[in-house]
């Protein structure tokens, strides 16, 4: 029995009936063509754990179909049910079928239950194309060290020598299974190749080479480590904390301290190197298998949850961010993930109330309540945004040119709520910091020419704007406005259309186009434009402006005498 061809002579309205009101949790999808429509909806809808339970139920009527059985296997690894997952997969291996994602597991299993020789097999018969031509070679060789076959693990991660943009993760995990066999010069030279400059490596680079420093008696080199990248990224809670730890006089412990804890690694870098645009699903089946693997691997769950983000699953991924281990580095980086996705559920209060609590936790902090600032500010609560960011700018110390963006922001918030001087202060402090950052640019030169002052200057600064970002509509759109505002109708229409492509639904460009359009004679083109901008819920205080246009026209232009 062909399973697709008898639901397609199956289609009948109540029963699709019965599918949408299974997949909203209102019945039971009794039949089987309702079960897998209630699962490829649920599927469609990023439910995976729906989408595996009623793909169970066809898939136990049909159990021969094998493309049924690769899907539902598919959907019970995404949901995280691993109970039903890894007999699925002996399914799938024993009845002839090879899919690669199914034999991973099997090895995983096996790896799980500290059967590294079983798993290292299961692992080197893998085909060496996809994801597994770089998850094959890592799991292989952390088996092997699992067994004590250092040698031949390093062997099994030279394959990756031929893949290209890999070479930083085979020097980590070659640096890493060095470091669990107390090889430690080598383990040292292959966190050096990484990059010239240690410091400047990814963190998780640093995080096992400063640990390596610790327990190698060379804490002050591993200070100076922490240092260094902290001062190019001061915000890092965790190598924050390794800091601290270090200050405190704690014992350091490798980054991988076992076999099992080295393939988790090896599935979640690749995860975390996965395209979010198309490899969502593969890198949260990957991020599930890690955790399975190594259930206390809290960046994983933090890289599981930033998945379901992606997904617009905000409620679930605050699920997941919830289950980090409170004493855990990224507990931080945890909850400032929950207060977004609190706004993004429109839970503003309870954001607002956990970002307070945090600050007021770590006083020498600041991301708190910079995103308390800019939480206030996305929900136009400007006055409430600008306290956020003066109790935050308190707490800054030493001005670093990474700063800019902390004064671009305050000063939009400042800007906002009126209070004009403090703003352009802190945009020209952003300028300062970072002279050519278009954001800053655009907005301080627009600011200029909306208050009719500083014309040119603010030309050429929008210009150099434009120059850094031509596909950007609300830049190209400050370039044409100022060339408005300096009498260039002509020109400034060319910009504004362009503007108006990048940007077809933004209010204030169609605004600016109607104006430009009406200032060289084009009135029914202005006249559709000022009526499409109204239909785009613009800012109340444009729409009496708007109005009075498209009633009277603008008024008589004294330098070319055009008008109503």
């Amino acid at each position: 029995m062909i399973l697709r061809a008898k639901f397609h002579r199956k289609i009948l309205f109540g029963t699709i009936l019965t599918a949408v009101l299974a997949v909203s949790g209102q019945t039971n999808a009794t039949s089987e063509f309702g079960s897998y429509l209630a699962g490829r909806h649920a599927q469609a809808l990023k439910d995976s754990a729906k989408a595996s339970a009623f793909m169970l139920r066809v898939l136990e009527e049909n159990p021969g179909d094998q493309k049924l059985l690769r899907r539902t296997f598919l959907l019970t690894l995404a949901a995280g049910n691993f109970e039903v997952a890894v007999p699925l997969a002996k399914r799938i291996e024993e009845s002839g079928g090879k899919m690669s994602t199914a034999s991973l597991l099997l090895g995983i299993e096996a790896a799980r239950n500290s059967d590294f020789e079983s798993a290292r097999k299961q692992f080197d018969a893998l085909p060496r194309r996809g994801l597994s031509a770089y998850a094959a070679p890592l799991a292989s060789a952390w088996s092997s060290a699992g067994v004590g076959d250092y040698d031949a693990a390093l062997k099994a991660l030279a394959e990756l020598n031929k893949k290209s943009g890999f070479s930083a993760m085979r020097d980590l995990h070659t640096g890493l299974i060095n470091d669990l066999g107390l090889r430690q010069e080598a383990a040292e030279k292959s966190y050096r190749a990484v990059t010239d400059q240690l410091h400047k490596a990814p963190v998780r680079v640093v995080r096992a080479a400063g640990s390596l420093l610790e327990r190698t008696e060379r804490k002050e080199e591993a200070r100076k480590l922490y240092q260094d990248f902290l001062a190019d990224h001061p915000a890092n809670i965790a190598i924050g904390d390794a800091l601290a730890r270090l200050e405190a006089g704690e014992t350091a412990q490798p980054l991988i301290d076992s076999a099992k804890a080295g393939i988790a690694e090896s599935l979640f870098n690749i995860a975390s190197a996965l395209p979010r645009d198309r490899s969502t699903d593969m890198a949260l089946i990957y991020s599930r298998i890690a955790l399975h693997l190594r259930p206390k691997f809290e960046l994983a769950r933090l890289l599981l949850g930033d998945l379901f983000d992606n997904q617009r699953r905000y409620a679930e991924a605050n699920e997941i961010y919830g289950t980090v281990d409170a004493s855990s580095p990224y507990s931080w980086s945890a909850r400032l993930r929950i207060a977004d996705n609190l706004t993004d559920l429109e839970n503003v209060d309870s954001a607002v109330e956990m970002l307070l609590g945090m600050a007021e936790e770590r006083p020498e902090r600041t991301d708190a309540l910079i995103k308390l600032g800019g939480i206030l500010r996305s929900k136009e609560r400007y006055k409430e945004a600008v306290d956020a960011y003066d109790a935050a700018g308190e707490r800054l110390g030493e001005i670093s040119p990474g700063h800019w963006l902390f004064y671009y922001n305050r000063g939009i918030a400042l800007e906002r709520s009126k209070t004009w001087d403090r703003a352009e202060k802190d945009f020209l402090k952003a300028l300062e910091l970072r002279p050519e950052q278009p954001y800053v640019l655009n907005y301080l030169g627009y600011s200029w020419v909306e208050k009719g002052i500083n014309i040119e200057r603010a030309k050429k600064m929008i210009e150099r704007a434009v120059e850094q970002r031509q596909d950007d509509g609300y830049i190209v759109d400050s370039l044409g406005w100022v060339l408005y505002r300096l009498g260039d109708y002509a020109e400034s229409v060319k910009h504004l259309e362009r503007a108006i492509r990048l940007r077809p639904s933004d209010p204030v460009i169609n605004d600016h186009l109607g104006d430009a359009y009406w200032r060289v004679g084009r009135r029914l083109e202005a006249r559709f434009q000022w009526r499409r901008a109204l239909g785009l819920d613009p800012d109340e205080d444009l729409i009496p402006d708007i109005e009075a246009k498209l009633e009277h026209g603008l008024k008589k232009d004294k330098a070319d005498g055009s008008g109503g």
